[in-house]
């Protein structure tokens, strides 16, 4: 932008400065793309906690066989892993939510709100 302030046919040049909007904005576009794809691939996913069911479901299965209804030893052994696998869902779920935060704080750097939108108008995991 240039204009002639007191008109003595000096100019003035004011240089806007350029300010990256996003992070996006400072990268190359080969970069961009992976820093894209990396955010993808670090969304959470529905299967963060499914084996931990799955294992869950297996010792409850073999808890009702009868051999090892039978066997105290067993019993007592099948019930220890019962609660190590409780455990081990409890740590998970508040991992899960760490994760979930985290991930939540990195998706806004690389992509902030655009002006006028809410954080929980936002697609979660997009």
């Amino acid at each position: 932008m240039t204009w002639d302030f007191y008109n003595t046919g000096e100019e003035f040049i004011l240089k806007e400065k350029t300010v990256a909007k996003n992070l996006l904005d400072t990268l190359s576009p080969k970069e961009r793309k992976l820093l894209k794809k990396k955010v993808q691939a670090a969304s959470p996913t529905e299967f963060f906690g499914q084996d931990f069911t799955k294992l869950g479901e297996l010792i409850e299965s073999l808890r009702e066989i009868n051999f090892i209804k039978t066997d105290d030893k067993l019993k007592k052994k099948m019930k220890s892993m019962d609660e190590r696998n409780i455990d081990i869902v409890a740590t998970a779920s508040k991992l899960r939510k760490e994760y979930e935060l985290l991930y939540r704080q990195l998706r806004d750097l690389v992509y902030p709100p655009k002006k006028g939108e809410k954080k929980d108008d936002r697609k979660e995991w997009s």
